[in-house]
């Protein structure tokens, strides 16, 4: 098919499913996949075909893009707790009568043996970390850490793929350290990007003396090895539940968003 033929699908992604998909599209022959980062990270992996970083400029600047490069459908494939971008794109899909469709890959599920003490939203997780619990594993990522600060009575060991940086847009309104040299004594970071292993993360979560992690529902398997972990040391987990669905067609895997791509 010519190039000019070809329908433009629009991935907001960085996830593992928006990558796999951006292939999948690239190598299909109907489609032309434009694929949308956050921009979080200096030196992102690059998906197949066209990719743009950074945002749109809300409901509106997205709604513009979508008509600018003639968006035929818009996959969601973003990470299932990025509610802004999912929200602001049925918003925009909606107003240019665009068709969306979302991938959301199922949450972990609590299994025999699990100590999960689970909360809705970092701030209340921050709280049920037991004094006893420290040193505190913390797998969130750089952007949220700020919850954590009133905790000086726990040690964290903070895991992230790349240093906090003075432009991250840090999601609490208090003033924090921006550099990893200016942040309380009581936190430590390493750097590293998934998909993580059991013996890695068993030696890890050992060498560190770990007596508690916390974590986002993510789902999916890059992550998981540290639940196993866990589970097997019995160190207990506090889990951020997952935010409320987004509303619209959602499915679980790329072949799913696919066949529904060869149906509009």
């Amino acid at each position: 098919m010519n190039a000019s033929m070809k329908k433009n699908i629009l991935i907001l992604g960085g996830s593992s499913e928006a990558f796999n998909l951006a292939e999948k599209l690239e190598n299909h022959g109907s489609f032309h996949p434009i694929s949308s980062l956050a921009g979080r990270t200096s030196v992102p992996r690059k998906p197949a075909g066209t990719y743009r970083t950074g945002g749109f400029g809300g409901v509106d600047g997205l709604a513009h893009y979508i008509k600018q490069e003639t968006i035929s459908a818009i996959i969601d494939a973003t990470h299932p707790f990025a509610q802004k971008i999912t929200t602001n794109a049925s918003l925009a899909a909606n107003k240019t009568n665009c068709p969306i469709i979302h991938i959301s890959r199922p949450p972990w599920q609590k299994e025999k043996g699990d100590n999960w003490i689970e909360g809705a939203s970092m701030q209340e997780v921050a709280k049920k970390i037991a004094p006893t619990h420290s040193p505190c594993f913390l797998t969130i990522g750089r952007l949220e850490l700020s919850a954590f600060l009133n905790r000086t009575d726990i040690e964290f060991l903070c895991r992230a793929i790349e240093p906090p940086k003075s432009t991250d847009p840090i999601k609490q309104n208090i003033r924090i350290p921006k550099n990893e040299d200016q942040w309380p004594e009581n936190f430590r970071f390493i750097y590293a990007k998934g998909p993580y292993n059991y013996e890695n993360e068993l030696s890890l979560i050992k060498q560190h003396s770990i007596k508690s992690i916390v974590t986002k529902n993510s789902g999916g398997d890059k992550a998981k090895a540290k639940l196993d972990v866990a589970r097997n040391l019995d160190i207990p987990v506090i889990m951020i539940k997952r935010p409320c669905p987004p509303k619209g067609i959602t499915v679980e895997t790329t072949n799913e968003a696919l066949t529904w791509l060869e149906t509009i």
